[in-house]
């Protein structure tokens, strides 16, 4: 088996998959990026941060209409001009180190470019609600309607951007329940699979 280079990694909202990433990272020694990936692709597009955070995992379909970062021209949706800043900023990273990347569609991105393993991670709903009040103070009677709104956003951008569809288990080479297995065990599993590979 060639060695795996990058974990990419989905997640359900509020189930530990920026968490996870940041623990498997330190476990094989390498980066993860998850926001920083924002700041990154703000800096090589010139979109501003605030425009990039409002516009991010918006719907839009690049496969319908490739467009390049450095297009000039008014006519091309910010939104594809994101996803564009955030492909580039992806292909610089895995081209200069082994790594983490957490969402922004990464595993279809990296296809048949680098060895990656792509995980998604789930958990029930209770342990997501638990997770959204306790991690992120959002307050129980507005958990559900957070949860649908960015478990929807997440899976409509996926689904536009990949032929692939969003948390089904035939879309990624991993599938691991944070709820019931934990963090800490999810990023063990993830690491020595990916040392086993070299």
């Amino acid at each position: 088996m060639a060695k795996i280079k990058v974990v990419t990694i989905g997640r359900h909202y509020c189930a530990g998959g920026s968490s996870i990433g940041k623990l498997v990272a330190e476990k094989l020694g390498v980066k993860c990026y998850d926001r920083e990936i924002i700041d990154m692709s703000a800096q090589v597009s010139g979109i501003p941060m605030t425009e990039i955070k409002k516009y991010e995992e918006a719907v839009l379909n690049p496969l319908k209409t490739p467009i390049n970062l450095f297009s000039k021209g008014k006519d091309i949706p910010i939104t594809e001009r994101i996803f564009a800043a955030e492909t580039q900023v992806i292909l610089d990273l895995v081209a200069k180190e082994d790594c983490v990347i957490v969402g922004r569609c990464a595993d279809f991105i990296l296809k048949n470019r680098v060895k990656t393993l792509n995980v998604f991670i789930n958990a029930s709903y209770e342990k997501r609600q638990q997770c959204a009040m306790e991690e992120h103070n959002i307050p129980y009677e507005e958990v559900e309607a957070r949860l649908k709104k960015y478990d929807k956003k997440r899976a409509d951008y996926y689904n536009a951007n990949t032929n692939k569809k969003w948390g089904e288990m035939s879309s990624y080479d991993m599938c691991l329940d944070s709820g019931k297995l934990g963090y800490e065990m999810c990023a063990e599993i993830i690491a020595q699979t990916v040392k086993m590979s070299k």
